[in-house]
């Protein structure tokens, strides 16, 4: 979908039907044919969308053909992308940001809810003019989506370890496994963000006005607060798993070490019975009261087996 922006005299970004000067151009999940028009109309290099719609393109910035892109990853669910997705259900997708001489482009290949909030008049202190601004406001706000994703994931994982406390699951178990794959990719993005940050604050990629430096440093500083949290969070997930992959792996040997003994301790009276049972002449079997030693010594043989293991402690837990 082509959006395209401009904001009025009065300060309201309003939709318009043409690109103009000062315009800002929004894809989200573009066609073909509107990636073809606007690289045309603006004379923007194709591969720059065709980068900023790669799953796997990492965070980065270039300058070409008196163009500048900025990749950046934004966290978002894919719930809300596909309710019928029950696999990692947080994850991190490309978006790029194009800076020409009179024009902002944004694209990605889905719709982005916060970016919604720049064109609704909920960002103040934004206009459609304003490319490094804008710029800016959509790295601030990257940044805070990052540490809200975190805080829910944060959420699930109590959950999910209530739930393992109660019962060993495989559910709750692969909870943890999908969040802690939502953790990696955060990791990794957040990561090469800061990397591609320091080269805008560093660099002469886009044009930085008066305070722009220090709101990007705020905003670089938001980046690496998130980046630290999800790592403690990710080494504190891989440990929790660790220790629930432990005590269900003790909890099953422990069963099969009381089940190892109960079948020992049920082979004795089982034995003496099968040679009993045999149609062949046996000890004691013209003897009145055979039945009563046999019945004796199973009992002395099954106690005196019992006694050995618990002395062991197979049965404790």
């Amino acid at each position: 979908m082509l959006f395209i922006y401009k904001s009025t005299s009065e300060g309201k970004i309003e939709r318009a039907s043409n690109i103009t000067h000062n315009s800002w151009i929004h894809l989200a999940q573009p066609t073909s044919k509107e990636i073809n028009k606007v690289a045309r109309t603006l004379n923007v290099p194709k591969d720059f969308f065709i980068d900023s719609l790669d799953m796997d393109e990492r965070p980065r910035i270039e300058k070409r053909d008196g163009a500048v892109l900025i990749v950046i990853h934004v966290p978002y669910d894919r719930l809300d992308v596909d309710s019928s997705n029950t696999d990692v259900k947080y994850r991190t997708i490309p978006m790029g940001i194009i800076h020409t001489q009179d024009h902002l482009i944004t694209i990605c290949n889905e719709d982005i809810p916060f970016m919604q909030d720049f064109f609704n008049g909920k960002v103040t202190h934004s206009a459609t003019h304003m490319k490094t601004r804008n710029t800016l406001n959509i790295l601030s706000v990257t940044a805070r989506e990052y540490i809200r994703f975190l805080a829910t994931i944060e959420k699930e994982i109590a959950v999910a370890e209530e739930e393992l406390a109660k019962s060993y699951r495989n559910r709750e178990m692969y909870t943890l496994l999908n969040l802690n794959e939502s953790l990696i990719y955060m990791v990794t993005s957040l990561k090469q963000m800061k990397f591609t940050m320091q080269k805008i604050l560093h660099g002469n990629y886009i044009k930085l006005y008066e305070d722009d430096a220090d709101i990007l440093d705020d905003v670089l500083i938001e980046l690496v607060q998130a980046y630290e949290v999800t790592e403690i969070n990710q080494a504190n997930l891989n440990n929790v798993m660790d220790a629930y992959g432990n005590v269900i792996q003790n909890n099953v040997n422990r069963v099969l070490k009381l089940l190892a003994a109960l079948t020992i301790i049920l082979s004795v009276p089982m034995l003496i019975a099968s040679i009993y049972g045999m149609n062949v002449p046996i000890p004691y079997q013209d003897n009145p009261n055979a039945f009563w030693y046999v019945i004796s010594g199973t009992v002395l043989l099954t106690g005196l087996s019992t006694f050995v293991f618990y002395k062991k402690k197979y049965f404790s837990r």
